[in-house]
């Protein structure tokens, strides 16, 4: 036990860090994430081969609960990853700045203009190492001597009184950063313009932004490296794509919660799945109708009427289709017709308001896998032609579903819990 080099109490009952943790010398990875020890209970560490501490309480959003910062860290010179750590004092931040293999910092601060001053000061001691940053607060540019000069992933939840954080970050030419996150966090329109000429960036993932103004306009040109685009909340109504923006978007996912609008995705070449949550963004499906390119398409919450359904199955792009949860209103039989999903290959259904999925002859004639849950009942998939695999996420396959795999040519697998006799 004392030569443990992997200690994982994730997601457990555990309500405190054993006293004798000290003694494992040689332990490397102490994970306590998603659970109720006390904030206090990793003050005392000291374990100087340490190289990951990956903390966070079970209650994410109380920052209160979140474990503190360890008195010793500067001891613990090994250390690489130190994540969702709370300094309860300033001077619990002075000793960051030592840990010179530090690749990933993840730490909650008080909006104090001394946890302030020493944060950004341990940032620019470690800018020849940090990778990852998340924070909640936001600082004054002054006190970040140096920028992290590989920072490539940055993730900004909340605001503070003080100068604004963002423009801190995503300023200059040689920025390296690939992903960023932003969450109740304001973005106005030169931020907007500041990301889209990050050289990197990959990843954008805005989440109940508050903006200046209710629309974000990608320009032409910009955000050339830009891959997954999530945009979740009330505040942004609007989106527009001019020709030449975002050429290498390959998925967007769209959570509003609020009447919006999208408009120039056909000028995104490389757009090739598409997810729409809340009930609304289901108006949103026509924006996307002269989109040839999309393959996958995955509603959730989206509320869908038999229409909707309809002009779907005209879609010969979709090869991949995923249903969850509320993604249709109401209870639906679904009868899916000859000619319909021409290229679909991937059906999944995860929606209790889709009681019955009927293949009539001709429809669907390239679908390969069907994954569907206990609340949908399965009919005619002895006629689909190339069906090969059919996975089952309830307890008991229903008998004619055994029975149609039994009578079908290709005699398709089938795989899920209970499905074996």
């Amino acid at each position: 036990m004392l030569l443990l080099k992997y200690l994982s109490l994730r997601k457990t009952d555990i309500t405190q860090l054993p006293s004798e943790i000290n003694n494992l010398r040689e332990l490397e990875v102490l994970d306590i994430r998603q659970t109720d020890i006390p904030s206090h209970a990793t003050t005392n560490i000291l374990l100087l081969k340490l190289k990951r501490l990956l903390a966070g309480h079970a209650d994410p959003s109380n920052f209160e609960s979140s474990p503190r910062i360890p008195h010793s860290v500067d001891k613990m010179l090994n250390m690489e990853v130190l994540s969702n750590v709370k300094a309860q004092k300033s001077r619990d931040l002075k000793d960051i700045g030592k840990l010179w293999q530090l690749r990933k910092l993840g730490v909650v601060i008080h909006d104090m203009d001394s946890h302030v001053r020493n944060l950004l000061q341990e940032i620019g001691d470690l800018h020849e190492c940090l990778r990852s940053l998340s924070i909640t607060a936001e600082l004054p540019g002054s006190l970040l001597k140096h920028f992290p000069k590989i920072l490539e992933s940055l993730s900004i939840r909340g605001t503070t009184q003080k100068v604004r954080l963002l423009p801190l970050f995503i300023d200059g030419d040689k920025n390296k950063l690939a992903k960023v996150t932003l969450c109740h966090t304001p973005l106005s329109k030169d931020d907007l313009e500041a990301l889209a000429k990050l050289p990197k960036l990959r990843c954008v993932r805005l989440q109940h932004i508050s903006c200046t103004e209710p629309m974000l306009n990608f320009k032409e040109g910009k955000f050339k490296c830009l891959k997954y685009l999530l945009v979740e909340g009330s505040a942004l109504t609007n989106i527009t794509f001019e020709h030449g923006a975002a050429s290498e978007l390959e998925k967007m996912v769209l959570s509003f919660t609020g009447i919006g609008s999208i408009s120039g995705v056909e000028f995104l070449p490389k757009l090739e799945e598409l997810e729409l949550n809340s009930s609304f963004c289901g108006s949103l499906l026509s924006s996307f109708d002269n989109v040839r390119q999309i393959t996958k398409l995955t509603l959730r919450g989206t509320l869908l009427e038999q229409d909707a359904l309809q002009l779907l199955t005209k879609k010969q792009n979709i090869r991949c289709l995923v249903l969850m949860d509320k993604s249709f209103g109401g209870t639906h039989e679904i009868t899916l017709k000859k000619d319909e999903f021409l290229c679909l290959n991937l059906l999944v259904v995860d929606c209790s308001a889709i009681t019955k999925i009927v293949f009539n002859s001709g429809s669907t004639p390239r679908l390969e896998k069907i994954v569907w849950s206990s609340s949908t009942t399965l009919s005619g998939i002895d006629k689909l032609p190339r069906l090969k695999e059919l996975e089952f996420k309830g307890d008991k396959v229903p008998d004619e579903v055994r029975k149609a795999i039994d009578k079908h040519d290709n005699k398709p697998s089938l795989t899920g819990p209970e499905t074996q006799d």
